[in-house]
């Protein structure tokens, strides 16, 4: 017993030296495909809107993927508090998240995650989140049960962030979307397709489930984003083959905010995107809006737009992230980051170090190409010029001369020194420590 006590005691020093020489290894967070791939859409869907993508991030990952858990486990599509308690700031601080989150969930039978994007596109207050610029990381949980399948979007901003609202314990999570069960229509002999509400069914859920835009529903069946339905009407989801969508009404170029509106409902009722409606009025998504305010909605023929923000090229390298997490954080494969860079697979990057996203641009390789100072080189002694003298004497001289052009030694860079030192100091702590453990254990044990 004392001899396995022992040579636990040994493997758990070596480890203990090994950690104080290379540093603490990086914990993998194994995802589920579904869990990615819609956390690409979401991406994929805020580039779009000229924004940049989230960071993925393990802590939000780790919090995100216990909750879709949970909600599988108990068949639960509908609750961001959990039946301990636990929130999704709470859960996020647990995993080690230290900053502000919000909560994004959603689930249903045979549920896709391009099904669940839409159905937050969909719904004003889950919308919101898909498009803020408040909160810049976020981490991604997907579980199934029964055919049913569970999405979490758990999006954060660091507390030290400039901008980063206070932290509190309040949830501020949108509302859960509560899923009704939606089956769909069949075609009818014309083609066309037609979905009876039923009770609990609203216009962005029928869109959402039969995968079509909201706005395309509402003017196939001369709606608005406010109009009310009830169980038994009729909405049309596919016109009858061959016949056309009616024409979308020109809308103005201003809108005034009358009581109750939002930029979302703005955005919605004109068929805009929400960035491009911020991006007309130089807005915030956190802009408050007062009845009476007048806000652009199109061009005016010939008028200019605002300038178009520079799309993003480089992202700098975080603590804790891998080029997976990156190349995965804008949509790319991991060959496309590592040809982008001239990168290999085992390539090692640093937090600080700056990576293109983008395949980079001549000007912009010469820009960030690191500059090479050259070394100065000594200028060439000049051969002494000898006079003629007699036989000692130039013997004499050629003494002298020889030692004053003997090669002076070209001294070790300091900061080699340092390197080579610092490194030194390192391994020498690290055979101290295991000698002084064996020696103590051994006359203890």
């Amino acid at each position: 017993m004392a001899r396995k006590n022992k040579s636990i005691l040994h493997l758990c020093l070596i480890l203990f030296v090994v950690t104080i020489c290379t540093g603490k290894p990086e914990t993998a967070v194994a995802q589920p495909a579904p869990a990615l791939e819609i956390l690409q859409l979401v991406n994929s869907f805020r580039v779009t809107n000229g924004l940049p993508p989230f960071q993925l991030n393990s802590a939000l990952t780790i919090a995100a993927q216990t909750h879709a858990d949970w909600m599988a486990a108990n068949i639960i599509f509908d609750q961001h508090v959990e039946d301990n308690g636990s929130t999704p700031q709470s859960r996020a601080a647990a995993a080690g998240y230290v900053g502000r989150v919000v909560e994004n969930i959603v689930g249903g039978t045979g549920m896709t995650p391009h099904q669940g994007l839409i159905w937050w596109q969909n719904s004003p207050v889950h919308y919101n989140t898909l498009v803020t610029t408040r909160y810049i990381e976020a981490g991604v949980g997907y579980a199934s049960n029964g055919g049913a399948n569970f999405y979490v979007l758990l999006v954060g901003v660091p507390a030290d962030h400039p901008g980063a609202p206070p932290p509190n314990t309040t949830n501020d999570s949108p509302e859960p979307l509560f899923i009704t069960p939606i089956e769909l229509a069949q075609p009818r002999e014309d083609g066309s397709i037609v979905h009876v509400v039923q009770p609990g069914q609203a216009l962005w859920s029928i869109a959402a489930y039969y995968e079509v835009p909201l706005s395309e529903l509402l003017l196939i069946n001369n709606l608005t984003p406010d109009s009310f339905i009830k169980p038994g009407d009729e909405i049309i989801v596919r016109l009858p083959d061959g016949a056309s969508l009616p024409p979308t009404p020109t809308p103005p170029l201003t809108h005034v905010v009358q009581e109750g509106e939002s930029l979302w409902s703005i955005a919605a009722r004109y068929n805009l995107k929400l960035a491009d409606l911020l991006w007309f009025n130089n807005l915030t998504e956190d802009a408050i809006l007062r009845p009476g305010d007048e806000l652009m909605i199109r061009l005016a023929p010939g008028q200019s737009p605002p300038p178009t923000p520079t799309p993003i090229l480089t992202h700098v390298v975080r603590a804790g992230q891998t080029l997976w997490d990156i190349a995965l954080t804008y949509g790319l494969s991991l060959d496309e980051l590592l040809a982008y860079n001239g990168l290999s697979a085992e390539a090692i990057i640093r937090p600080g170090d700056v990576l293109f996203v983008r395949p980079p641009v001549p000007t912009a390789v010469s820009e960030m190409s690191p500059t090479v100072t050259p070394i100065p080189q000594p200028s060439p002694t000049p051969s002494p010029t000898f006079t003629p003298v007699p036989t000692e004497a130039t013997m004499s001289v050629r003494s002298e001369t020889e030692t004053a052009v003997s090669p002076t030694p070209t001294p070790i860079p300091e900061t080699g020194n340092a390197l080579i030192t610092w490194g030194g100091t390192l391994l020498l702590i690290g055979l101290m420590i295991l000698v002084g453990a064996i020696y103590f254990l051994r006359r203890n044990l």
